[in-house]
C-alpha cells in the first residue's frame, strides 16, 4: 500500500526500494496538486490497485511524468491505472521505450499552470556498464512551496541509507553531501552545458530539494546544490576564461 508523506501544502512523496549496480538506492515519487485539483506524478513508483483511491482522494491524476531516460519502469502500469492522464517524457525516451506512447515531450522550459515550472537539464550523463549515456533529465520547481524536484542530477545518501550503499556512496563521493557522483562527473561530457543548466536552476527561489534518491533537503537547498556543483561551475569559468 502506498505510504503518502505530506511534504508541504499540495506536495506529497512516496518511496519504495530500488537497486542500482546492486546497491539499494531506493526511489521516490513526487505528487503535486495544482490549484484546479489536477495531480502531477513525477517519476511514478510501482502502484497497487488499492493505491488508486488514495490518489483519487487527493485529486485527479492528469499528468504522469518520466523525468529522465532512466526513470520509466512504472510509467506504463501507472498509465493503465489512470488511462485519461497524459504521459510526459524526455528526448530520447521515445526511442528507448516506444511502447510508452508519449503524449508530450519535456524538451523546453515550461510550466503547469504557472505553479510547477520545468527545465531540461542539458549535458548531464552517467557511466553505465560498457557505455556513457545522457540522462536528458528535466528538473521541476514548485513555486508555492519553494521546492526543487530532481531525479538523478544529485544524490543525498547518509547514515539512514543501506550499509552497503553507504560504502558505495563514500567511494563515489556522494556521502553526506548533495552532489552527483564521480560516475556523473565523468559521464557528463558536455560540461559547459551542465554548468549552464545548473546556473539556470540556481536562478529559481527554492529552499527545499526533493530527490528521487536519498534524504530530502528541507533547508538551504540552493546553497547545498551550488556547493555540490562547484566543480562544474568552476569548469564553466575556466572555459569562459580560455575564450
Amino acid at each position: 500500500m502506498l505510504n503518502l508523506v505530506s511534504i508541504a501544502d499540495n506536495v506529497w512523496v512516496a518511496s519504495q526500494p530500488q537497486k542500482f549496480y546492486g546497491l539499494e538506492v531506493g526511489t521516490r515519487m513526487t505528487i503535486i496538486r495544482l490549484s484546479d485539483g489536477e495531480l502531477v506524478l513525477i517519476s511514478p513508483i510501482q502502484l497497487e490497485e488499492g493505491d488508486r483511491p488514495l490518489l483519487q482522494k487527493l485529486g485527479t491524476v492528469r499528468h504522469i511524468i518520466a523525468p529522465n531516460r532512466f526513470h520509466h519502469l512504472y510509467i506504463a502500469p501507472t498509465k493503465a491505472m489512470f488511462p485519461d492522464a497524459m504521459v510526459w517524457g524526455v528526448e530520447g525516451l521515445e526511442e528507448k521505450r516506444p511502447d510508452l506512447n508519449l503524449d508530450q515531450l519535456l524538451n523546453q522550459a515550461g510550466s503547469f499552470q504557472g505553479e510547477l515550472e520545468y527545465l531540461p537539464f542539458r549535458g548531464f550523463g552517467t557511466v553505465l556498464p560498457w557505455r556513457i549515456e545522457l540522462a536528458n533529465e528535466t528538473v521541476f520547481f514548485h513555486r508555492p512551496s519553494r521546492s526543487l524536484i530532481i531525479t538523478d542530477i544529485a544524490f543525498n545518501f547518509d547514515e539512514e541509507s543501506d550499509g552497503l550503499l553507504q560504502v558505495g556512496a563514500r567511494l563515489l563521493g556522494s556521502y553526506k553531501i548533495l552532489k552527483p557522483t564521480i560516475l556523473e562527473k565523468f559521464g557528463s561530457r558536455e560540461k559547459a552545458q551542465v554548468a549552464e543548466s545548473i546556473q539556470q536552476v540556481l536562478e529559481w527561489d527554492f529552499e527545499r530539494i526533493i530527490l528521487a534518491h536519498g534524504g530530502i533537503i528541507e533547508h538551504h537547498g540552493k546553497e547545498k546544490l551550488r556547493a555540490g556543483y562547484e566543480w562544474f561551475l568552476g569548469y564553466s569559468l575556466e572555459a569562459q576564461t580560455a575564450r
